[in-house]
């Protein structure tokens, strides 16, 4: 075939008729095979460049190429075309890509939960965080930090050491007082687990909120950092604090 097509793939014209190309149409039932089964337009083009397929001269396939093809009723026989593609496979490619086109736009909450799963998100996924996040609102005391707080730096020691003694002394010498007490703040302050943070942060959310019908995209992005779902489809959420929350109010 030449560079430049003048007819769709899958076709050649020889002695003045257009006639099936064998080697082209065989590809043209493939695609439309493939398709069905749950091929993409992407996914195609790049199998057809694996194989080698040339569809116009040097030209790399594309999607577009791909969609042109399983679009193009001329396959069934229409407009003088022989026919490469039986009507039935034909009608069946046009309802998945109307379904496909037509198909609901994902919601704020699912655009979310995809973020934190990585995975398709279900209607059981969706009851089952839900069922979790309810769990919290009923019983926020059961956020905490997952591992126990680590002893307090040596120099944080040092700092509270030093005030006591300060206050101690008579005189109390205040402008020393007063600046090892901001001393003292800013270590505590950079001793701070960050997830301890969180779980204060979480708790007080939760003491606010009331058991929902739905689920709400502002509440999952603002507590929980992923969304787990396992080989038996139980669903388990972690926390911004690192908790693990499952159902049986266990954590970890």
């Amino acid at each position: 075939m030449g560079s430049n097509r003048a007819l769709p793939f899958g076709y050649k014209m020889e002695f003045g008729r257009i006639v099936i190309f064998p080697e082209e149409a065989g590809w043209v039932t493939y695609l439309f095979d493939q398709y069905l089964l749950g091929a993409s337009y992407k996914g195609l083009s790049d199998e057809m460049n694996g194989y080698g397929v040339h569809y116009d001269g040097e030209k790399p396939w594309n999607k577009n190429m791909i969609a042109r093809i399983l679009q193009d009723c001329r396959y069934i026989g229409d407009s003088g075309f022989p026919k490469i593609i039986e009507p039935s496979v034909y009608q069946h490619s046009e309802e998945k890509r109307r379904k496909k086109a037509t198909a609901p736009e994902k919601s704020e909450v699912q655009k979310v939960l995809r973020r934190k799963c990585g995975c398709r998100i279900t209607a059981h996924i969706e009851h089952e965080v839900l069922y979790l996040l309810n769990h919290l609102a009923a019983h926020p005391e059961q956020i905490a930090t997952p591992d126990p707080p680590k002893a307090p730096p040596q120099r944080l020691k040092e700092l509270k050491s030093e005030l006591d003694e300060l206050i101690r002394q008579l005189p109390v010498d205040e402008e020393r007082a007063w600046e090892v007490l901001q001393e003292v703040a800013v270590a505590m302050y950079e001793a701070m687990d960050p997830r301890e943070y969180e779980t204060q942060r979480m708790r007080r959310i939760f003491q606010k909120e009331e058991p929902r019908s739905e689920l709400d995209a502002k509440l999952i992005a603002a507590n929980i950092s992923a969304v787990m779902v396992d080989s038996n489809g139980n669903v388990k959420i972690r926390l911004k604090n690192d908790q693990t929350i499952e159902r049986g109010e266990k954590s970890e």
